[in-house]
């Protein structure tokens, strides 16, 4: 590569990852309408309100984080089962528009189950680790954060973002072959599993004993909806792979 095609280049990547991370956060840029737009800002603005003038409210995190959680583990569910509403959607508006549709509610349920998560444990601080060394604590959550998001970035990156946003699933058909590069040839599970890592490093960083009960909560949740619906698609679609690969499709969610 030449001295004049680094910088371009670093440019290009750059770009690519970072509208990545905010797809990855709930708002896919190229697929950017004047709805999806709405939702966004009054998600960060309610997000913003939180914070600065409800810092300290644990029974409105509690309540957040309980609504958010329903709305999202109960839509993916109705929706992307068998015979789910996607099927409504499809008929209602076709399959690019109703992929569409559904992948901005789908995003809004992202950022909110998220920052309900990130909220709860600031909102509700502890002392679980008050015998711990704060420097201690500060690598252990280091260690944690970067790690499980630096998994997960990448698996996504594998994947692309249509399947993080389970594309395959809403049209009930395969859209991608399987991975096997990059966080797939080390762990069965990377975004249930591994990249679920961040909640509870905000929890422990907290020490909020709420934080840690609601990240795991989640990723329960999360796990539950694999087994219930997903793997079941899984077989149905992808029948024709070995048993270890079909594992490793559970891989490409959030």
């Amino acid at each position: 590569m030449t001295k004049n095609n680094i910088k371009p280049n670093l440019f290009k990547q750059t770009y690519h990852f970072i509208i990545l991370l905010i797809s990855m956060a709930g708002y896919v840029p190229q697929n950017a309408d004047f709805f999806r737009d709405i939702l966004m800002v009054v998600s960060l603005a309610f997000v913003v309100m939180l914070n600065v003038f409800l810092p300290h409210n644990p029974e409105l995190g509690i309540f957040y984080f309980l609504i958010s959680e329903v709305l999202y583990i109960g839509f993916i569910t109705v929706v992307l089962s068998k015979d789910g509403l996607r099927h409504w959607f499809v008929k209602k508006w076709g399959e690019d528009k109703g992929y569409l549709n559904f992948e901005t509610l789908v995003g809004f349920l992202f950022f909110n189950n998220a920052a309900s998560i990130g909220y709860i444990a600031s909102a509700n601080p502890g002392n679980l680790f008050s015998f711990v060394d704060k420097y201690l604590i500060f690598i252990i959550t280091a260690i944690l954060f970067i790690g499980g998001f630096t998994v997960k970035v990448l698996a996504a990156k594998v994947v692309t973002i249509d399947i993080y946003y389970w594309k395959d699933m809403f049209l009930g058909r395969k859209i991608t072959d399987f991975v096997v590069t990059g966080p797939y040839k080390y762990f069965s599970n990377p975004m249930y599993g591994i990249g679920q890592l961040p909640a509870y490093a905000v929890a422990i960083w907290y020490q909020s004993p709420d934080g840690l009960v609601v990240a795991a909560l989640n990723q329960m949740l999360v796990f539950t909806f694999y087994y219930l619906v997903e793997k079941k698609f899984i077989k149905r679609v992808y029948q024709d792979v070995s048993t270890k690969h079909a594992i490793s499709k559970s891989t490409f969610r959030q």
